[in-house]
C-alpha cells in the first residue's frame, strides 16, 4: 500500500519501531513490522544527515564550535562576561536558523509503500511495548 507521510511522522515512527519488541506478534506479522521499519529507516537516516549538514553549514563562523566550548566553560565557572552573553545571542540566532531549516525537512512529504498491519496485529504490537499515547497515535496512522 502506498501512502504519503510527513518526514517528522516517519521519524517518530522509526524511533518507536527501532526500539520495539515484537514478542506478542505471530511470525508473519513480525516480518511485516520488520519490513515496514526497513522502509522507514532510509527516510529517518536522510533526515538525520540533513539535520547534521544544516548544523554544520549554517554555523555563523569557522571558530563557532571552539567558542561554544568556551561559552560552556564560562557558564560553569562564572556568569556574566560580555563575551559569553554575546555568544549566547549568536547561539540563539544559530539555533533558530537550524530549526527553521530542519522544520522544512520535517514537513516534507515522502511517499512510502508497504503492507500495513491489521488492527489486531497492531494491538499485539502495542501490548508488546510500553509506548506513550503520542507514539501509539503516530504508529497507528502509519502502520494500520
Amino acid at each position: 500500500m502506498k501512502r504519503t507521510v510527513r518526514t517528522d511522522m516517519i521519524l517518530a515512527a522509526w524511533n518507536a519501531l527501532s526500539a520495539s519488541k515484537y514478542g506478542k506478534l505471530d511470525d508473519a506479522d513480525k516480518i511485516k513490522v520488520w519490513k515496514i521499519s526497513r522502509v522507514l529507516q532510509p527516510v529517518a537516516k536522510k533526515f538525520d544527515e540533513d539535520t547534521k549538514d544544516a548544523g554544520e553549514k549554517l554555523k555563523p563562523t569557522e571558530d563557532f564550535t571552539d567558542r561554544w566550548q568556551k561559552a560552556q566553560e564560562y557558564e560553569r565557572v562564572t556568569r556574566g562576561p560580555s563575551e559569553y552573553n554575546e555568544f549566547i545571542k549568536e547561539m540563539n540566532r544559530y539555533n533558530k536558523l537550524v530549526s527553521d531549516a530542519v522544520k522544512e525537512f520535517a514537513e516534507k512529504e515522502v511517499e512510502i509503500e508497504f503492507e500495513p498491519l491489521t488492527e489486531d496485529s497492531f494491538v499485539k504490537l502495542m501490548n508488546s511495548n510500553d509506548w506513550t499515547f503520542d507514539q501509539v497515535r503516530i504508529l497507528g496512522e502509519i502502520l494500520v
